[in-house]
């Protein structure tokens, strides 16, 4: 995997405010890549993020972190059905254009640091 997409997948999702959610299609799109791809780097390296802010496009995370994750959501405030184990995708969603902007100026600060 490359260091510079998961390193920008990484700092997109350090940028979603807390109570939002993203999906991992959305970031895939706004980085240029696919959910798949997201969803790995979330699995191997996201751990310092707040990974519990993507979801998938239903609004769930993987069984192995949902406990954990509505948790977290219960903490932020995120909107979600604690019996479904799914959040409110209408109601916290981040708008696609906002992320692509986010990720438009991840991609710039990462060409102007000489640690990448």
């Amino acid at each position: 995997m490359r260091e510079e997409l998961v390193e920008a997948v990484l700092r997109v999702v350090e940028e979603i405010p807390p109570g939002r959610v993203a999906t991992y299609g959305m970031i895939a799109r706004a980085v240029g890549t696919g959910p798949r791809v997201v969803g790995r780097i979330m699995h191997d390296w996201g751990g310092g993020v707040p990974w519990w802010r993507v979801v998938n496009v239903h609004g769930t995370f993987p069984t192995t972190v949902r406990g954990r994750g509505v948790f977290e959501w219960e903490r932020e405030g995120i909107p979600h059905d604690p019996t479904r184990g799914k959040v409110l995708l209408g109601q916290c969603l981040v708008d696609q254009e906002w992320l692509d902007g986010v990720a438009r100026t991840v991609r710039k600060n990462m060409l102007e640091s000489p640690e990448l």
